[in-house]
């Protein structure tokens, strides 16, 4: 890895296990000669000062901090750490020291050997309960079936990144949670290699996590719409599927009898037919949307 790689850390309210977070990203980057930037965004806490104070007592360690006035959220921290990387490679990783430091070797070692754009730390659905997994299979499953991407870990805050090309892509990413599944998608949209790593999760040593239920809601939303925006004809055409073959079984019947078309079974074929062609109008919208993304030169 060398001096090619930065480590970029997004904390909001992290004083009870910044410290320690800090102290091994020290070593860490004494011996691999990489750099570090933590976002602080926008904490209520004395995450600053932790910050701060580290950084005045350190100041030969390689660590830039940035500090947002006002929350921007996990997206936004994330964007403003990745714009600041001047090294070819970029790895993000959580400040709540459940990610292991010797877990980013192994990533490194994949993204090099398999000419990989893109790393996903894979959890193998460590790290959280069961209701907050079912959450992330359910949407892993749509958007599997959507997109026919195939990863394991859509939304680990663990990956590695080829910094040119992931820099180009924050344009199109949201300031919340759901940028963990934008980034993946748009990897794939503009048809970038990603590969994946088992790594390995730490219990929570110190404070909350931020995700709830509410944030498993909107994430559902987020890839919804990503869905819609980047491969809306997929989209409608399962939908307008199910409708014509309801309508089959609806109507069929009932013309075999010798009562005609129904009301319903016409509504129906109608609605199905719209959503193919709504879709196909989205589909060229989409297009013409990304026809003037830039591809890095050395990509």
């Amino acid at each position: 890895m060398n001096s090619n790689l930065t480590i970029v850390i997004p904390a909001y309210n992290e004083s009870q296990s910044i410290q320690s977070v800090l102290e091994e990203m020290q070593l860490f980057a004494w011996e691999t000669n990489a750099s570090v930037i933590i976002v602080n965004d926008g904490s209520k806490d004395n995450t600053k000062d932790i910050l701060t104070q580290f950084k005045n007592q350190y100041p030969d360690f390689p660590l830039q901090i940035i500090t947002h006035s006002l929350n921007r959220g996990y997206g936004g921290a994330l964007k403003s750490g990745i714009n600041h990387v001047q090294t070819k490679f970029v790895v993000t990783m959580d400040a709540d020291g459940q990610h292991r430091l010797e877990d980013i070797s192994e990533m490194f070692d994949k993204l090099i050997r398999e000419n990989a754009d893109m790393c996903i730390g894979n959890r193998n659905f460590m790290g959280s309960n069961f209701s907050r997994n079912l959450v992330k299979k359910i949407v892993l499953f749509f958007v599997k079936k959507s997109t026919g991407i195939e990863i394991s870990d859509l939304n680990s805050g663990m990956k590695m990144y080829k910094t040119n090309i992931v820099q180009s892509l924050l344009k199109y990413t949201p300031n919340g949670m759901p940028f963990s599944d934008t980034i993946v998608l748009l990897h794939h949209q503009f048809r970038y290699k990603i590969t994946e790593q088992v790594i390995t999760i730490n219990e929570r040593t110190a404070g909350e996590s931020t995700i709830n239920y509410r944030t498993a809601i909107n994430t559902i939303i987020e890839v919804a719409n990503i869905i819609i925006n980047f491969f809306p004809f997929k989209f409608f055409a399962y939908i307008a599927l199910a409708l014509l073959l309801f309508s089959m079984a609806w109507g069929i019947p009932l013309i075999l009898a010798g009562h005609g078309l129904s009301v319903g079974t016409s509504f129906l074929l109608l609605a199905s037919m719209n959503l193919i062609f709504f879709g196909l109008i989205l589909e060229n919208i989409v297009r013409s949307r990304f026809e003037h993304y830039s591809y890095p030169t050395d990509a």
